[in-house]
């Protein structure tokens, strides 16, 4: 974020919104509210979905599928999540600890000399079986590129902050059909959907 931004009217007025957002609707997602009236909408309910970064994300669309696996990082936050998720009763959702191989500032390299375990967890996945692919942690890159071949056809990759990178370096098809992107102050979201042909 620029210093400057935190002096413009407009980022200001965009952060109050944001704040009055999220104060009005405390169990949503850290995502554009333009993106979660989508999936409001839109995602079907039932169906099998895999996360990479617990949260306030894990109980909502949780709460949406019959089935979920949640990828955290740290520690006090997967303990944080997994008490809410168990206070919840939602048993079909595991969310897992699986820490970082790099420090954080290099987790967003295109490649590395091993899968790093944090994005690897999804290879535990057979191909084709996932609805929702929410890529929202770290190794976001690799993650993404990993992620693919586990949707099923017509199945949904969403990516938050896909204002960090320019579109062409996001690992993500050309012909995969960009269903909903939106931004604030924040972030940037997008939402992607696997073709239904093969």
């Amino acid at each position: 974020m620029r210093l400057r931004n935190l002096f413009r009217p407009v980022y200001i007025l965009g952060r109050i919104h944001y704040w009055l957002y999220q104060k009005r609707h405390p169990d949503h997602p850290w995502l554009t509210p333009q993106a979660i009236g989508w999936l409001e909408t839109n995602l079907k309910p039932g169906g099998s979905g895999f996360e990479w970064g617990s949260g306030r994300s894990t109980l909502w669309f949780g709460k949406r599928l019959n089935a979920l696996i949640s990828i955290e990082s740290n520690k006090d936050w997967f303990l944080q999540v997994s008490a809410q998720v168990n206070e919840a009763g939602l048993s079909h959702i595991k969310v897992r600890h699986l820490p970082l191989d790099h420090p954080e500032q290099d987790t967003y390299a295109f490649e590395y000399p091993q899968l790093p375990a944090n994005a690897a967890a999804i290879l535990e996945v057979p191909d084709a079986s996932l609805d929702l692919i929410i890529v929202d942690g770290w190794y976001r890159p690799i993650c993404t590129r990993a992620a693919l071949p586990k949707l099923k056809p017509g199945g949904l990759l969403l990516i938050d902050n896909t204002d960090w990178l320019p579109r062409e370096q996001w690992p993500v098809p050309l012909d995969w059909p960009l269903e909903h992107q939106s931004r604030n102050v924040l972030t940037q979201t997008s939402l992607w959907r696997k073709p239904r042909h093969s």
